[in-house]
């Protein structure tokens, strides 16, 4: 963390790049267009292979599922993986996410998923994992014995927030 033009997108564009020579599978979301440069040099260097970005507008908004699976397994590395989705969706880049607020949305990841697995009627996606959060997360947030306060973990601004990304926002 630093302020603007401390090097963090220098930094990362490095160490990303570091990854991908490596062989790793690289997912960023990109909030600044910091990453295009590097996307486009790999997108040359390997004629359209790898290095694919996407962009969205208005007119024309990206969209994809990350609570997808065709097979309803979700490893550490995919929890996690849209846990820092959901994060980074719901906090500006200026935001410190405190334990607690990774910590909670980790657990409603969790058990997220476990109702899903559990009930295949429900259709994996933000849009029913928003429902979840409104209505039977906030609900057992309020049941539990130890309250967590809302200057811990506001679920009222991370749904507000996220409004945007639900059905209809």
């Amino acid at each position: 963390m630093g302020p603007s033009g401390s090097g963090k997108s220098f930094f990362m564009n490095h160490l990303v790049r570091q990854y991908y020579e490596q062989g790793t599978h690289v997912v960023l979301v990109d909030t600044g267009n910091s990453y295009q440069g590097l996307c486009e040099m790999i997108r040359r260097k390997t004629n359209g292979a790898d290095g694919v970005y996407f962009t969205y507008t208005e007119e024309k908004p990206i969209s994809f599922n990350p609570f997808y699976t065709d097979d309803y397994v979700f490893d550490v590395e995919k929890k996690d993986s849209i846990k820092t989705l959901l994060l980074t969706l719901w906090k500006s880049e200026d935001d410190k996410v405190t334990k607690t607020e990774s910590g909670e949305l980790g657990s409603a990841v969790n058990a997220y998923i476990e109702r899903i697995r559990a009930d295949r009627s429900i259709v994996p996606s933000f849009n029913t994992f928003y429902e979840y959060m409104r209505d039977d997360y906030r609900r057992e947030l309020a049941e539990r014995e130890i309250k967590v306060e809302k200057s811990d973990f506001n679920i009222d601004n991370m749904l507000t927030t996220m409004r945007q990304y639900y059905r209809g926002g």
